[in-house]
């Protein structure tokens, strides 16, 4: 019963990315800390405007655990549409689930 209510207040981890975001899973290269972040679309990625007048998005995203002292560095670019085109990550490596 607890994970049902946890599920509809938080949502769900493992639940398909929506219009409005997607599911960023990723895993400390120092400790194996995996860090599961819902990232929003609408608010968390940046604007670049580029030379010929067109807009793209980008994500630059620092990660931390609790007890490592490592961090981890995420950029991705998205194209005009918010759909993503590129990624990088420091300090750690992408999960895909």
């Amino acid at each position: 019963m607890f994970k049902k209510l946890t599920a509809k207040l938080f949502g769900n981890a493992t639940s398909p990315a929506s219009a409005d975001g997607f599911f960023l899973n990723v895993r400390c290269s120092e400790c194996d800390d995996k860090f599961h972040l819902f990232i929003h679309k609408s608010w968390e990625l940046s604007q670049n405007f580029e030379k010929d007048g067109s807009v793209t998005y980008f994500l630059n995203k620092e990660i931390f655990g609790v007890g490592c002292p490592n961090r981890i560095h995420v950029e991705m670019k998205f194209d005009r549409n918010k759909n993503p085109v590129s990624r990088q990550i420091e300090n750690g490596e992408f999960i895909d689930d």
